[in-house]
């Protein structure tokens, strides 16, 4: 059995005054969220209510661990002693909006979980049956086999996806569950029965902590703690049978026989907030024993010497609390592979995408090579039809991208859940979801793309040639995916991300040195060419083809061969030609730019879930 105990907790966020200040861009204050919550959670039910704004969802991601601690102030323990940094690890937490795979079944989400979060010596027959009894215990049996929905896929009710949500926290069998209003979004009957499941969990000796709006007084008598919340501050805490008592006590307020608890509940903290925080002051005054008010009840936390320990390691306060990192139960490699598969299940159950972008690849490279067909030798427009292919190829194999913008977009709640309940290490998601994106959605599309586009136009027959023009689209392809994957995590929302790599696309392509001669450009905006994938692209696909190229003219009957061409033409745009390494130095660019670009995504993913 685990119990939670708080005191004092309060919970400040840092923003600017730009009302009460003379600075132009504000001074810089502490708002209160929360401010001296105090109580105790032991097992059972045990419910945090409040209005809209009271600070509820803020105070449970306090007590599970699951916000910035610079916020924070006061103390929490677990089961009498601070918690370790695996509290969160041990403990289960379900999130107000469902945050499962749509295309995976019910079996698999949990199956999922299973595999990740339990311990690596578990071995597959036990992790199935564990599956097993998780979904006879939540009453999933007959849709265990059914999708959970999409936007485009049927799935299962809405209550049986908080049953999965559920579900995938008691696999590791957790002494204490968080949920945050586990009944919002759920019609009367649904929202009971999800209540109900979650006092049978209570009923075995699991403490259930959750948020809740205002239920109906079927689901309020489920309710063992009750803890009201007003403006941030704590208006009840104690037991929930004893709260009407209390109001009617300390202030005089009556619920009506034929109104709901909860109701009145929230008239009162809506109404006499002040006026029950002032009468509740000049009882502790009073020093009146029988207030059921959480400061009186915590006098003797820190003094008990009786409460239980778990075995949890998260609880355990002979455990590692001092501990500098978290402990996954499962390695990097394991925890790569399964969301590595995920990803892809997801893929082929989910392929419009994939189709689409191998579809795009085949008609725009069927487009250039008809426009430019078979070039060859002749020498009529031979570099200018050369050149405006090139830049049609490269801004093809840049902008066709742009749906990685979606990559870490999508799935954000997913990942943001995930890791803070350490499913994964933040590293093994970025390399599985980069991984499973480049195969199919970028290698795959340019490997159909150059074939078709270099044969049709008819560039030079050579082997060595056509290989080095496909790496240079590869790592064209890759290098725009990786500006995209970085805007991906830095941005939530997609139509602002789409508008930034819009914009980052466009000033690539304006300073890849053939709309504009760069020589001449002013020198304080010359230096963003060294930031230009079109650049570098340009330049290694230019040397690949005109250094060395032949052309044939015919001149009163007579064909010349015309050498040099080329040559003069890149010496005339100012690219170096001469060298091996005239040439290697963009492809080297290129990969320099891919890592770079991927290392910044990697930041700003850890970032966020720092922030998170």
């Amino acid at each position: 059995m685990s119990t939670i105990s708080f005191h004092k907790v309060g919970f400040y966020v840092k923003m600017r005054d730009r009302k009460g200040s003379k600075k132009c861009c504000g001074e810089v204050i502490s708002k209160p969220i929360l401010s001296d919550v105090s109580g105790i959670f032991r097992p059972g039910m045990n419910a945090i209510l409040g209005p809209t704004g009271s600070g509820k969802t803020t105070l449970l991601d306090v007590l599970s661990d699951r916000i910035d601690k610079s916020g924070v102030t006061g103390k929490v323990l677990a089961n009498g002693v601070m918690r370790s940094k695996n509290f969160k690890l041990t403990t289960g937490y379900v999130v107000q909006d469902d945050v499962v795979m749509g295309t995976l079944t019910v079996r698999e989400s949990i199956s999922f979980s299973a595999n990740l979060r339990l311990p690596g010596s578990t071995t597959p027959e036990e992790k199935k049956k564990k599956v097993n009894e998780v979904i006879e215990e939540l009453g999933l049996v007959k849709c265990a086999d059914s999708k959970i929905g999409t936007e485009l896929i049927r799935g299962i009710s809405g209550g049986e996806r908080k049953r999965v949500s559920i579900g995938m926290e008691l696999i590791i069998s957790p002494s204490i569950i968080f949920l945050d209003e586990p009944t919002t979004g759920l019609d009367a009957s649904t929202a009971n029965s999800v209540m109900s499941l979650l006092h049978g969990l209570s009923s075995k000796g699991q403490t259930v902590i959750f948020s809740i709006h205002q239920p109906r007084y079927a689901i309020f008598k489920y309710f063992d703690t009750l803890s009201l919340l007003g403006s941030g501050r704590t208006i009840y805490h104690g037991p929930a049978n004893q709260a009407l008592d209390y109001f009617e006590g300390i202030a005089g307020f009556r619920c009506e026989d034929h109104n709901n608890p909860p109701d009145f509940f929230m008239d009162v903290i809506t109404e006499g907030t002040s006026l029950l925080l002032k009468a509740e002051k000049q009882k502790q005054q009073n020093n009146n024993k029988n207030s059921h008010v959480v400061v009186i009840e915590l006098d003797n936390i820190e003094r008990d010497q009786g409460l239980q320990r778990f075995k949890d390691p998260g609880l355990d306060p002979n455990s590692q609390q001092k501990q500098l990192k978290l402990v996954y139960p499962t390695s990097p490699l394991v925890q790569t592979m399964y969301v590595c598969a995920r990803t892809l299940k997801n893929l082929i159950r989910n392929p419009q995408t994939f189709a689409l972008q191998i579809m795009i690849s085949i008609f725009f490279a069927v487009i250039v090579g008809v426009i430019y067909l078979q070039l060859g030798d002749k020498f009529d427009s031979a570099i200018q039809n050369r050149m405006g292919a090139f830049l049609f190829i490269v801004m093809n194999q840049v902008f066709s991208n742009m749906s990685v913008v979606e990559l870490f977009i999508r799935e954000r709640h997913i990942f943001i859940h995930e890791s803070a309940s350490g499913y994964y290490r933040v590293s093994s998601y970025f390399f599985s979801k980069v991984l499973c994106d480049i195969i199919p959605m970028r290698v795959l599309p340019v490997t159909i793309f150059s074939p078709i586009c270099y044969f049709m136009i008819g560039l030079q027959p050579s082997a060595d040639k056509f290989f080095i023009f496909y790496l240079t689209l590869f790592l064209t392809s890759m290098a725009g995916a990786s500006v995209g994957i970085m805007i991906s995590s830095s941005v939530s929302v997609l139509t602002v991300a789409n508008l930034i790599i819009v914009l980052i696309y466009v000033l690539m392509m304006l300073f890849g040195g053939l709309l504009v001669n760069l020589e001449t450009m002013a020198d304080w905006l010359s230096w963003l060419q060294y930031l230009s994938i079109v650049r570098f692209s340009m330049n290694a696909l230019s040397i690949n083809e005109l250094k060395g190229l032949v052309l044939k003219k015919t001149i009163n009957g007579t064909e010349i061969t015309i050498r040099g061409i080329g040559e003069e033409f890149l010496q005339n745009q100012g690219i170096k030609y001469e060298t091996d390494w005239d040439f290697w130095q963009n492809i080297m660019a290129l990969t320099i730019m891919i890592i770079a670009f991927l290392i910044l995504a990697y930041v700003q993913l850890r970032r966020m879930k720092k922030l998170k």
